[in-house]
């Protein structure tokens, strides 16, 4: 979508990864969250990070948000802070699939270490022990992209990010896709609702 309509493209979970990545206390506390724990990151650092990334995006730009708000919280502060930057939302997407299919995609994802260029098994890469065809950095999966990383993520999701998906279905802002699809099929399907 964000390529389609030239639009901004928000993936807080990649950008709050490339923090983590930093040696600074910021850093090593997000690191700590996602690799260790396999938790959300709270709200605070969550408000942060959003905060300095819609200032640093021209108010006439649209955006497409991916992987945000998470909880109520966030969504309470995602919320409040659309609306100070002069921003609204139209839609709201969330891409249903089964847990075993979760499971089955997230697992064949595979990232180069060095250029942070995401693979997939059977589809970029036939070999994860293949050099990175951008760099030849080395290929590897993330912590929680194993199985037991993908389980607690789901039982995360049903726990904590499903009330923010009723909430935006009670609004009225809410479109569920069939995620089983092909992607071009579900890309069909969102551009249908837009």
């Amino acid at each position: 979508m964000a390529q389609r309509f030239d639009l901004e493209h928000i993936d807080m979970g990649k950008f709050l990864r490339e923090v983590a990545k930093m040696d600074t206390p910021l850093g090593r506390e997000i690191y700590q969250i996602q690799n260790i724990t396999r938790t959300l990151v709270p709200s605070r650092i969550l408000e942060e990070a959003f905060t300095i990334k819609l200032n640093s995006i021209p108010r006439e730009k649209g955006i497409v948000f991916d992987g945000v708000p998470r909880n109520i919280d966030q969504m309470e502060y995602f919320n409040r802070t659309i609306i100070e930057f002069g921003r609204h939302i139209d839609k709201v997407f969330v891409i249903n699939i089964s847990e075993e299919e979760s499971i089955k995609r997230i697992a064949k994802r595979r990232i180069c270490q060095k250029c942070r260029t995401i693979f997939i098994l059977g589809v970029d890469l036939n070999n994860e022990n293949d050099a990175c065809p951008h760099c030849q950095g080395k290929i590897i999966q993330r912590i929680d992209d194993t199985e037991e990383g993908i389980k607690k993520r789901l039982k995360v999701f049903r726990d904590e990010t499903l009330p923010v998906v009723e909430y935006y279905q009670k609004e009225g802002k809410l479109i569920a896709i069939d995620g089983d699809k092909s992607i071009e099929s579900v890309f069909s399907e969102i551009l249908e609702n837009l």
